[in-house]
Order: structure tokens, then sequence, then C-alpha cells
């Protein structure tokens, strides 16, 4: 009888085998198959990359809220669902985007840093929604608006974007926190 550790196509999830190989047999060649096997394991894997992606939000979050002494429960927005994270000063200029913002716009969070939200705005976008944000920003409660934004590549897609402002100790808001999805 042929040992199946030794058969890597009869493998469906190779992530996971992959992960209990030690050095010593690692060194085994894996084979090329025509064969097309089913993904069985993405819900698995999916669940626990976006619980990873989640838990470097919170930790480059928390570390935010300790520098500007935020008055708010990070773990409660995080409990959102969300693609994207974007955080602004006061002026709404961004100054931290995740990982996910790149998946969704195709930008580096590092080309975002230093500009306004609106760089991802364009011909389509609604001035009634952008005017509708500004005053609900000056209001300084939460809010979910739908807007139209493009991509790197001049994809337009609709971004619900919900953004919370961010208060420090003293009640100010110092600033914005917008958790996105594309719809």
């Amino acid at each position: 009888m042929k040992n199946p550790n030794n058969d890597l196509n009869n493998m469906m999830c190779l992530d996971l085998f992959l992960l209990g190989k030690t050095e010593e047999n690692s060194k085994q060649k894996i084979k090329s198959t025509r064969t097309v096997f089913p993904l069985m394991c993405f819900d698995l894997s999916g669940n626990s990359m976006m619980n990873h992606i989640k838990s470097l939000d919170k930790e480059k979050l928390t570390e935010y809220s300790k520098e500007f002494d935020w008055k708010i429960t990070i773990d409660q927005v995080l409990e959102s669902n969300y693609e994207a994270l974007v955080l602004t000063d006061a002026e709404q200029s961004i100054i931290w985007a995740n990982e996910g913002f790149k998946k969704m716009t195709g930008y580096p969070s590092h080309y975002a840093r230093g500009r306004k939200p609106s760089f991802l705005q364009g011909i389509n976008t609604s001035e009634a929604v952008k005017n509708s944000i500004k005053q609900k920003l000056v209001a300084g409660k939460p809010f979910t608006e739908v807007i139209v934004n493009y991509r790197k590549n001049k994809e337009e897609y609709f971004c619900e974007v919900s953004i919370i402002p961010i208060r420090n100790q003293q009640n100010l808001v110092t600033h914005y926190l917008a958790l996105e999805k594309a719809v």
C-alpha cells in the first residue's frame, strides 16, 4: 500500500500539509500534475487570514490610540465588516491605511499617506454625496455613506464608507477612522 504522505498529488489542501513538513522531509519533490483538485480549505484559510489581518489592524490602531490618547474601544470598532481601514487626522489627511486598502483600491498605503481621501474620487463622484460627507464630518457623529470612488487602474466602484470621529480624553475630535467596503 502506498503511503499518502509520499504522494503530494493526493493532497487537496497543500498549505495545511506544508505546515506539517519538517526540514528533513521537506526535500521531497512536488510533482506537477494536470489533475485539478477543488480547493477544500478556502474557508478555513480565508477566516484565518481575515483574523490575522484584523489582529494587525487592531495592533496598529492600539498604537495610535496610546499615542494620541483616544477615547475609543478598538475591539468594538473592528467588529464591523470592512475591507479597508483608513485613518486620517482632523484635517482629513491620511496617516495610515491597512493592507485591505491596497487590495480594494490598488494604491499602496504609503502612496495614500499625506493625501486626502478625495484622491480616490472622479468624474462620477456625486457632489451631493461629497457635501453630505462634509456636513456629517462637521457634526462629529459616526455615519455611513456610499460614494463612487476610482481604483488605481481607473475602474469605478461604489464604496460604502463608515466614518467614526475619534475623540481624545479631552473630547476633541483628533482623527477619523473610515471602515470601507466595495458594494
